[in-house]
């Protein structure tokens, strides 16, 4: 097929001046965003810039660099800056990366002055996500610390009944090898354990409720990876151009049809007096019921609360759904020797009466120490101790931040600090059980827990300012994970080897098309 020849002609004068206003508009941007970053990084010139040598560089380039590079650039930041603050370039402005030495005074800082919701919700971009409203609304923060954590003694055998329900129907059955996506299944078995505890039986086997707590997930996930590749400036456009944002809208208002006649009868109820939570009542003992409950103001809205329980889900899901797949690659690629050891301190627990002792899964202080370690190699985030600067501060080393400044702390780098942890880039699923053991002081010994924030465990923070969900999502992974080594055996694919994991931003995932191979035991042994 042969195409005419155009040159010469006045369509061929009107194409070749046009690319050329293009070109020379693309060099016009390139030397203008290059000013912008010199600007930036010298209005706090005292932290030095990691991933150029010079300051001069456009920042779109900078960006590009943090998008794919950031976990590289922190460590490399963090090698050479030890014991003092740095600065990363980002679409959104600059990121200064805080040394370890300041974790205790961060952690104190009033949020008045610096923010850990603002950070997350520039991070994720809440805009264009839905993930605004973290910014309005502390309830889910307050639910999950003063109502869900207390009660989780009372969920755990709703909980262990919705894990055996979701295996039954997700997993094979067959003593035959099979191949299955160990991410495709998990993330079904953690929408519907989540479900049961976020929007309890009403709607805990809903398949469209079970649909949205995944895919709200994914959808905020790409839009959130594919967006900050790009200049901010460029955002409210592309983002239209998304199909996943348009996914994530959609299922954001599905999820505010689908639950709101429950939210706003339970809100009536409320409101006349007729109606409060009940520990024994199973329909009360929820997310959702303790909502409506407590909501005060303009909270108390069927549509509000309907978002906020999306993104309880969306907390809940990933992080949980995250260390369950990676547990499990851990456990397969350590060999039979720590699986074996995880086996006899399940059963140990289970002949002493599995829940007639307290919380049987306080007890497995192994498999405690197997999601710590995992999560040191695999965290959901390399950076952690995230705060938005609503005010200017100066540290007591004399370290000033500015107002309007995003800083964080290079959690990765620091939890895997050779200079620190012994041969860091190897999986020891017991290293956190031996050095408990080490110590005679029990709280010391604490320390060493999965749900307990430490100077060298970061990623669920640390100090007053801790995640509260880090206990719920301690039982969740445990309660899978028991079910998983109990009742099925894993092993990969011929030929490889355990998974990698992918990094975008800060933020690390596992590939959703992994395969690997299951079968349930002849002889299950799973305690509930």
């Amino acid at each position: 097929m042969s195409f005419p020849d155009i040159s010469g002609t006045p369509l061929y004068g009107v194409a070749e001046t046009a690319f050329k206003w293009l070109f020379y508009g693309f060099v016009a941007y390139c030397i203008a965003d290059a000013v912008s970053t010199w600007q930036l990084v010298n209005t706090q010139a005292e932290h030095p810039l990691v991933g150029s040598p010079l300051a001069l560089v456009p920042r779109f380039i900078l960006n590009l660099l943090y998008s794919w590079r950031s976990t590289n650039l922190a460590q490399k930041g963090y090698d050479k800056y030890p014991s003092k603050p740095f600065q990363l370039i980002r679409s959104d402005g600059r990121v200064v990366v805080l040394p370890i030495k300041l974790l205790d005074e961060v952690s104190r800082i009033p949020s008045h002055i610096a923010e850990s919701t603002a950070a997350l919700e520039r991070d994720l971009l809440g805009s264009f996500t839905g993930v605004g409203l973290i910014l309005e609304s502390r309830l889910h923060h307050s639910i999950v610390q003063r109502k869900l954590t207390p009660r989780l003694p009372l969920l755990l055998p709703r909980m262990e009944a919705a894990v055996t329900s979701a295996f039954e129907k997700n997993f094979p059955q067959g003593e035959e090898w099979t191949e299955i996506q160990p991410y495709k299944v998990l993330s079904a078995v953690s929408s519907r354990l989540s479900a049961e505890v976020i929007v309890g039986p009403s709607f805990c086997e809903n398949p469209e409720w079970l649909h949205i707590a995944v895919e709200y997930t994914e959808s905020l996930f790409r839009t959130v990876v594919a967006l900050r590749c790009l200049p901010a400036w460029t955002h409210p456009v592309v983002s239209r151009m998304l199909p996943s944002y348009w996914m994530g809208q959609r299922l954001l208002r599905q999820a505010q049809d689908l639950l709101g006649p429950k939210v706003q009868e339970l809100l009536d109820k409320n409101n006349t007096g007729t109606w409060q939570p009940q520990d024994d009542d199973p329909e009360d003992l929820n997310v959702l019921a303790w909502l409506a409950a407590l909501a005060k103001g303009s909270e108390r809205n069927a549509d509000t609360l309907g978002h906020v329980l999306v993104l309880v889900a969306l907390a809940m899901v990933h992080t949980t759904l995250l260390r369950m797949v990676n547990v499990i690659y851990d456990v397969t690629a350590a060999g039979p020797a720590l699986r074996d050891e995880l086996l006899e301190e399940i059963a140990g627990v289970a002949k002493r009466g599995w829940h007639d002792n307290g919380d049987p899964y306080e007890a497995l202080d192994k498999l405690d120490s197997v999601l710590r370690e995992s999560q040191r190699m695999s965290p959901p985030t390399t950076m952690g101790m995230k705060r938005w600067f609503k005010e200017a501060y100066t540290f007591q080393d004399g370290t000033h931040v500015r107002a309007g400044t995003y800083a964080c702390m290079p959690v990765y780098a620091i939890e895997n600090d050779p200079a620190k942890l012994p041969d860091p880039e190897r999986f020891d699923g017991l290293r956190a059980y031996r050095a408990a053991r080490e110590t005679s002081d029990p709280e010391k010994a604490r320390l060493f827990k999965f749900s307990s924030p430490a100077p060298d465990f970061l990623n669920f923070g640390y100090g007053k300012t801790a995640c509260p969900g880090r206990f719920v999502a301690g039982v969740v992974v445990k309660t899978v994970i028991v079910k998983a080594l109990t009742d099925y055996e894993f092993k990969f694919l011929p030929g490889t080897e355990r998974p990698g994991n992918l990094i975008a931003h800060e933020f690390l995932f596992t590939w959703p098309w992994t395969k690997m191979l299951v079968r349930k035991k002849q002889k299950a042994t799973c305690p509930f």
